[in-house]
C-alpha cells in the first residue's frame, strides 16, 4: 500500500475538468462543461441556518471546505492508515470495523467537534449519530468506484431527515476519486416516488422467499448471491451500474471537487451521487457517517454495539 505526499496537506491548482480523463467502474466520463462541474463552496454560509438550508434545497447537498479541525483529522487518519496497513498482512472479516471501531481519534472527528457543533445548529437541537461508521478504502490505480445510488434506499426505517456527511481523510484531488453527486438528482420527483421509496433489505413473502431464509437462518449464514437476487427487489441498491447511464436517464451534470483534509461534504437521502476512479498512485481513505435529531425515528440496522446491518437479521418480509 502505498501513501506518498498526500498523507498530509497538499499545494496543488485545480485543474480545469476538461484536461483530466475521468472513469467511473473503468468506463470514460465526459467532462465536458454540459457533463461534469464543480460543487458549490457553502463554507462562507456555515453560522446561518437560515441560508444553509436554502442552499441544501437548492443543491441537495452542503459542501464546506475546511469545517472540520484538520490537526483532528490528520490525527485520525494516522491511526487509521496504520490499522490498514497491518490488515494488509490478515484476513479480517469486516475491515471496516477493524480500522474504526474502538478508534478515540476518529470518534473526535465524527461524533464529536465541529462536527455536531454544525448538526446541532443545522438541525436545531441535539444529533444523533449512527452506531455504525462506513470505512471507504480505495487503493491506488483501481478500476472500482461507488455506483449510483440514493443513500434512502439503505437507511429508510428511521426519520426521512437523516443526512450524510463524506469525510476525506486526507487531500483527495479530483484525479483520485472523490465523491461526486448528480445536478438536482434531488428534486426529481418520480425517481423519489419509484426508485426512491426502495428498501433494500425488504422481500416479498412467497414459499420460496420464506424457505431460503429459513435455511439460512437454520444454518447460520447469510444468504448467497444467487439467493439474494431471487427474493431481493434490488440487492445491490444501486440505481443503475453505470454513472455514464444514470447521466444520461436523469439528466444534470456530475459534480465534484478538489477536496482537502478538513472538508465536509453532507447530503440528504435522495441525491444521486457515486465516486470516480482512484487513478493515482495513493490511497484514498474516508468515512461515510449520518446524523439526525436524537428524539426522531432511528433506522434499527445502524444500531447498538452489533448492528444489523443488511445482514440476515435486517431482511423483512411483506405481503406483495
Amino acid at each position: 500500500m502505498r501513501v506518498t505526499r498526500n498523507d498530509y496537506d497538499r499545494d496543488y491548482s485545480m485543474p480545469a475538468l476538461h484536461e483530466l480523463e475521468l472513469t467511473n467502474n473503468g468506463q470514460p466520463l465526459e467532462s465536458a462543461p454540459g457533463n461534469m462541474g464543480l460543487l458549490r463552496d457553502s463554507s462562507d454560509a456555515t453560522g446561518d441556518r437560515d441560508e444553509l438550508w436554502r442552499r441544501w434545497r437548492d443543491d441537495g447537498y452542503l459542501f464546506l471546505p475546511g469545517l472540520l479541525d484538520r490537526e483532528e483529522v490528520r490525527g485520525a487518519r494516522e491511526v487509521m492508515l496504520a490499522r490498514l496497513a497491518a490488515a494488509v498482512s490478515f484476513e479480517f472479516g469486516n475491515l471496516g470495523y477493524y480500522v474504526t471501531g474502538n478508534n478515540p481519534a476518529l470518534d473526535r472527528v465524527l461524533r464529536q467537534g465541529p462536527m455536531i457543533a454544525f448538526y446541532e445548529l443545522f438541525l436545531g437541537g441535539p444529533v444523533r449519530c449512527f452506531d455504525y461508521p462506513w470505512f471507504r478504502h480505495k487503493p491506488a490505480q483501481s478500476a472500482i468506484s461507488t455506483q449510483p445510488h440514493y443513500d434512502g434506499v439503505y437507511m429508510s426505517r428511521g426519520t426521512p431527515q437523516l443526512f450524510t456527511s463524506w469525510t476525506p481523510f486526507g487531500g483527495v484531488p479530483i484525479e483520485m476519486g472523490g465523491l461526486m453527486v448528480l445536478e438536482n438528482s434531488h428534486k426529481i420527483q418520480e425517481l423519489i416516488a419509484g426508485y426512491g421509496q426502495t428498501d433494500v433489505d425488504l422481500y416479498c413473502e412467497t414459499e420460496l422467499a420464506n424457505s431460503l431464509l429459513e435455511d439460512a437462518r437454520r444454518e447460520g449464514r447469510e444468504l448467497t448471491s444467487d439467493e439474494s437476487s431471487q427474493i431481493l427487489w434490488n440487492s445491490s441498491g444501486a440505481y443503475s451500474k453505470s454513472a455514464i447511464r444514470a447521466q444520461a436517464d436523469l439528466g444534470g451534470r456530475w459534480l465534484t471537487a478538489d477536496y482537502r483534509m478538513g472538508d465536509l461534504m453532507l447530503f440528504g437521502m435522495h441525491l444521486m451521487h457515486a465516486s470516480h476512479d482512484n487513478r493515482t498512485d495513493e490511497v484514498r481513505i474516508s468515512t461515510d457517517t449520518r446524523y439526525q435529531l436524537a428524539f426522531d425515528p432511528v433506522d434499527e440496522r445502524w444500531i447498538g454495539e452489533d448492528p444489523p446491518n443488511h445482514t440476515i437479521r435486517a431482511k423483512r418480509g411483506m405481503i406483495c
